[in-house]
């Protein structure tokens, strides 16, 4: 697996090369780039001749090994489907010049390998407050649309993305046992999270591994990776069940961690 080894002490300038460098691999005039931020990953803005048509470059710094080129392409790839088989308003990747979802860019500084990605930017506002009855209704619509549509999905072959059972469950109770030798959680403590790993273990080996229960999710689904946006169109025509007709309704967007955290099918809970 190619991973990044990326030196996180860079600067803005220097991602701002890396951004640039990157684009030129890509059928998009850059006019203006707009440094964003950094969290998982380091994001900016694109703007272009036709201010209504912006993307965003995403250079992945973390060292997870849920960063690996392997697995942003698998997410990808759901990202595709999703953008061509649903109404959902989703931050499509834009494949570069050689029909790749994921460019990988070397650099004169320190010997770094950058993996870099670009999409088709989402427009919308991120809530800094409780989202309203009929918010939490539109984003209950948009979980629902994402799992209907990964449980029909003919999952491509080289999709690979992190799994949850059983064994993942027990690898985290064993870094978290760490942190009683650190003394930051007393032993005590540490006993209750056990008893509680080895009950949702017997619940999750209880169930046999069927397509009613068991594929791919949106893991991370928190307040920074969706937005509200007054669309054209309705929830009406998506079908599941709802009705919706407020016209405030719920985009995903690539912000701080990777937007589309899934599961092989059949790897783990569909929650």
């Amino acid at each position: 697996m190619e991973t990044t080894g990326v030196d996180t002490m860079l600067s803005e300038e220097d991602y701002t090369k890396v951004a640039k460098e990157a684009l030129i691999q890509y059928p998009i005039i850059c006019e203006k780039l707009v440094y964003l931020g950094e969290s998982d990953n380091i994001t900016f803005r694109v703007h272009t001749k036709e201010d209504i048509r912006k993307f965003l470059v995403k250079i992945h710094i973390s060292t997870s090994s849920n960063n690996s080129k392997e697995n942003i392409e698998s997410e990808l790839m759901w990202l595709e489907a999703l953008d061509g088989e649903t109404d959902l308003v989703v931050p499509n990747p834009v494949r570069n010049l050689e029909g790749d979802l994921v460019t990988v860019i070397s650099t004169d500084h320190n010997d770094n390998k950058f993996i870099v990605t670009v999409h088709r930017w989402v427009n919308g506002k991120v809530l800094n407050r409780e989202p309203t009855s009929n918010e939490t209704a539109s984003l209950a619509l948009l979980m629902a649309s994402l799992h209907k549509h990964s449980m029909q999905w003919d999952v491509p072959d080289g999709f690979n993305r992190p799994i949850y059972n059983t064994d993942h469950l027990y690898s985290s109770l064993n870094q978290l046992k760490q942190l009683v030798n650190l003394e930051l959680m007393s032993s005590e403590a540490f006993v209750y999270v056990g008893e509680s790993v080895h009950k949702i273990a017997k619940v999750i080996q209880s169930h046999k591994r069927e397509q009613s229960n068991w594929g791919i999710i949106h893991s991370d689904l928190h307040e920074s990776n969706y937005v509200f946006y007054e669309a054209r169109y309705t929830w009406e025509n998506i079908d599941i069940t709802g009705d919706m007709k407020s016209g405030e309704h719920v985009r995903l967007v690539p912000h701080a961690s990777p937007p589309m955290g899934t599961r092989s099918i059949h790897d783990s809970v569909l929650g």
